[in-house]
């Protein structure tokens, strides 16, 4: 997944008290849209409950495209890390078992500040194609470590890894703005995907 953020600051936060004040204005940006609503995030507001002077806030990001990007790498760091534990956690998981976890922490990491997605998306259009290049790499080394090498054909792992990163990559991001509840979004995420998965193993498509 590509970054932006780091390339828009204006200084990097390299002493702790500087990594701070970063941190706390990224998070006042989250409290100020879950408040008030994105239309209301103004650096200015950002700065208020953030609890530092405008100045200061300047000094790392030069304007609010600047704090969005700094969202988007903190998210793709985030993403990464369910990535990373997924595939540890999974080692010797079935397909299914890993597209069903793997579905359940990336929903889990994008319901959490969804009312944010469409404008750090806006500010860093590339994030999707990044996305779901990561899945598309992280799915084809799970199928590649399949015990049974022969369990899926190469045209059924080609349309797999064809179909796979795209249909997780919508689901999660449809799932922040779906009229369901969080527990129902991720439901309905797993049972989508899982029987997709199914459906190359010759079995009905199992409930969830």
């Amino acid at each position: 997944m590509q970054t932006a953020g780091r390339t828009l600051t204006r200084r990097t936060p390299k002493q702790q008290r500087s990594r701070q004040t970063v941190d706390v204005v990224l998070e006042a940006v989250r409290l100020v849209a879950k408040r008030h609503g994105t239309r209301a995030i103004t650096t200015n507001r950002i700065a208020e409950v953030a609890g530092v002077s405008v100045g200061s806030l300047y000094q790392y990001f030069p304007d609010k495209r600047a704090i969005f990007a700094a969202l988007h790498d903190r998210h793709v760091d985030e993403v990464r890390q369910v990535i990373r534990q997924t595939m540890a956690g999974c080692a010797s998981a079935s397909l299914e078992e890993f597209a069903r976890e793997l579905v359940l922490g990336l929903v889990n990491a994008h319901l959490e500040g969804a009312e944010l997605h469409d404008i750090v998306a806006s500010a860093v259009p590339q994030s999707a194609i990044g996305f779901r290049n990561a899945l598309h790499q992280t799915f084809g080394q799970v199928l590649s470590r399949a015990d049974d090498p022969e369990r899926y054909s190469l045209d059924e792992a080609e349309r797999m890894l064809f179909v796979l990163p795209r249909m997780v990559e919508s689901l999660v991001h449809v799932g922040e703005h779906a009229p369901l509840s969080r527990d129902g979004a991720k439901s309905e995420a797993i049972r989508t995907v899982v029987a997709y998965v199914n459906s190359f193993q010759g079995n009905a498509p199992k409930h969830y």
